[in-house]
């Protein structure tokens, strides 16, 4: 009998400058899924899983015979996943090509118009529907039966009954255990590969802006305990350095998630592997949650804790069917981490329905001055989410662009973004993108910490105001170590190419730049800006010299002794009253972990999320001598 050749490709997030790449899991649960159904291991076998993009031509001639081909699609892949089905459909127009994944559109009357080379595609959760066509492609079933797909008739959509989920995960094996990557490594040599794990399906939030929760899928079903400490297991013994948990909400049942973060560590104990575990943490975090986080910090799996909290503004979390932590439970979810000795970040979206200027520079101000880190990103439009809906976007003044994403360079790929709203036209929105990138910056990679806080509590500065000022003087003044790249940026957003940034394109040699190359003329810009603040205040050039010292660079010597004329270190970031008396300081720099040998710039772009560059001062009163350790 002869068997028909299966294709299956989920190409994975590259970024530039980086070797990681992700285990293609959701087209390799789909393929195992399949397995266990009537008719498929007796029809059909998988010729191929592929993750890595190459050139299309290239791939194209890996494949042999394709009766099959199935695409996972993402915003970073799926030009190049159009590009790729329609080169195939081209040398075999026989061969039934099927896209699916998260970007796949569940109204799609006008899909296939344009893109004859499609066949079909499919909606939501993907086992029970790619399985029901294979089967229908042997004349088990009638095609029009399958749930949850869509079906190309001449350039005309035919789309079938609501899509189905499976009840019961036990019903679908592990793609680890079956092997299906084991191959991956000689496929594709010399890349490091990140591992996804599963442990649950579904999200019983609703959040506008996601595509992941909803009435389909606000159910949320597990796997078995058995399973996952299994896929660990091969983890470990494969010297997985990163395991990437896709689990809407980490930590929501937490007995369970407390079992399985005993199982990760027990594996990095049993075989030194996974390295680092990276996972999207409950939406209602509680201090619960820190327990976990602090196990996986104790075994050096954890760096930091993210809480996702996307806007500070309660009218903004109610535009987008979200609900934050109170402010008491995220405070002392902040403070339990902190007696840990572990970073707390946060994840905003800027610019979301509802927010304004002062609201989205107060807000994320406020997290700064309480040393949460935040990660702030534009406002992706999916495909499938409430904020793409004609009616939402008339309510909420929704203007948005088609922008280059550079995640490949190979095919451009693009995502929608949102550029305006009625709270914050356009113009407004591309300076708000300028200055939450240069602000995080800053705060992140510890050009800021003293001098604003300094400012804040002896004169009242608030955070914002300091940031917005030090943004308009490095645009205005061309002798800023700044400027040029302040420039560029606006640039950017200007021609809509904020994203470019955001990639990582520019981060480094900007690092680079203002930390080492141009550092003495940065940290004039930055008293200069301070003065501004507090003319006559003498103790200003004292709060500078701190600042620059506690931001570790490998010129500095390992320890190094100063006299201020105050405690401005204590009384800036501690809770000391301020003492304008000679103190003494011991600063001692930090380092990179044992046995790396990185550039400065690496160094602090990998460790801006946990704060691990930052130098420890030892000082001394007459009385006192108090030893600080940050981050």
């Amino acid at each position: 009998m002869h068997m028909k050749n299966v294709y299956m490709a989920q190409m994975s997030l590259e970024l530039p400058g980086s070797n990681y790449y992700y285990y293609p899991y959701s087209v390799g649960v789909v393929w195992a899924y399949a397995t266990t159904q009537p008719g498929i291991v007796e029809n059909y076998q998988l010729g191929g899983l592929y993750s890595v993009k190459e050139p299309i031509e290239q791939l194209v001639d890996r494949m042999v015979d394709p009766a099959v081909v199935g695409l996972s699609s993402y915003v970073w892949n799926v030009s190049y996943n159009q590009a790729l089905a329609k080169a195939i459909k081209a040398r075999y127009p026989e061969c039934k090509m099927i896209i699916g994944g998260a970007e796949t559109p569940n109204k799609s009357e006008n899909f296939f118009a344009d893109k004859p080379y499609v066949d079909y595609l499919i909606h939501q959760e993907g086992e029970i529907s790619f399985t029901g066509l294979l089967q229908s492609f042997v004349g088990l079933k009638d095609e029009e039966t399958v749930p949850g797909i869509s079906i190309n008739r001449n350039g005309k959509t035919l789309m079938t009954g609501p899509s189905q989920r499976i009840m019961d995960l036990s019903e679908v094996p592990s793609p680890y255990l079956m092997g299906l990557f084991d191959h991956l490594d000689e496929m594709y040599p010399g890349k490091i590969w990140n591992a996804v794990i599963e442990t649950n399906r579904g999200c019983p939030f609703m959040c506008t802006f996601c595509d992941w929760g909803g009435t389909t899928f606000s159910k949320v079903k597990k796997f078995g305990l058995e399973r996952i400490e299994q896929e660990l297991e091969w983890m470990g013994q494969q010297r997985i350095e990163m395991v990437t948990n896709t689990d809407a909400n980490f930590g929501i049942f937490k007995d369970r998630d407390m079992e399985i973060t005993d199982m990760l560590i027990r594996t990095k104990e049993k075989h030194g592997f996974p390295v680092l575990f990276d996972t999207n943490w409950s939406k209602n975090a509680t201090v619960q949650l820190v327990d976990m986080a602090v196990k996986l910090m104790e075994s050096d799996m954890m760096r930091r804790f993210t809480m996702a909290l996307q806007s500070t503004n309660p009218e903004v979390l109610k535009h987008i069917k979200r609900v934050n932590l109170k402010e008491e439970a995220m405070t002392k979810v902040a403070e339990t981490a902190f007696k840990n000795n572990m970073s707390v970040n946060t994840e905003l979206i800027i610019g979301l329905p509802g927010e304004t200027w002062e609201s989205w520079t107060t807000g994320l101000c406020d997290l700064l001055s309480r040393d949460i880190i935040v990660e702030a990103y534009p406002v992706t439009i999916l495909q499938n989410s409430e904020m793409n809906e004609p009616e939402y976007k008339k309510k909420h003044g929704i203007t948005q662009a088609t922008l280059k994403s550079y995640f490949s360079n190979i095919v451009d790929e693009y995502q929608e973004t949102l550029t305006g709203t009625k709270d914050l036209p356009e113009e407004q929105m591309k300076k708000l993108w300028l200055w939450t990138w240069y602000t995080s910056m800053m705060d992140a990679n510890g050009f800021t910490q003293v001098v604003t806080r300094y400012l804040n509590k002896r004169h009242g500065t608030p955070f914002e105001k300091f940031y917005e000022y030090l943004l308009d003087y490095g645009l205005t003044n061309e002798n800023t170590a700044a400027h040029r790249w302040l420039k560029q940026w606006q640039g950017y957003g200007e021609k809509l190419e904020f994203n470019m940034f955001l990639a990582g394109l520019t981060y480094a040699p900007v690092l680079e730049d203002l930390g080492v190359t141009n550092r003495t003329q940065t940290y004039q810009d930055l008293l200069t800006v301070a003065q501004h603040f507090a003319p006559d205040d003498p103790l200003l050039t004292d709060v500078m010299i701190m600042q620059e010292r506690q931001q570790t660079i490998f010129a500095h010597d390992p320890v190094t002794e100063i006299t201020l004329g105050a405690n401005v270190f204590e009384y800036a970031l501690g809770k000391e009253e301020l003492k304008i008396q000679p103190t003494d300081y011991r600063i001692h720099r930090a380092y990179p972990p044992k046995g790396t040998d990185p550039t400065w710039v690496v160094w602090y772009n990998s460790t801006r999320k946990n704060k691990k560059w930052q130098a420890s001062v030892e000082y001394s009163t007459e009385k006192t001598t108090l030893f600080l350790e940050k981050g």
